[in-house]
């Protein structure tokens, strides 16, 4: 996962005309969803 995040920041931080807080947000979604899934998960087993 950490690998993944990596590459996402270093693919991104090419773009010029990329504004940070569109990152924060795109990074925050991810987070949201991984925990929502894991909480889904969790509640199956």
């Amino acid at each position: 996962m950490a690998g993944f995040m990596t590459t996402l920041l270093s693919m991104m931080s090419g773009y010029d005309g990329l504004e940070p807080h569109i990152l924060a947000a795109f990074l925050i979604l991810t987070g949201l969803g991984l925990r929502i899934e894991a909480a889904i998960a969790d509640r199956k087993s």
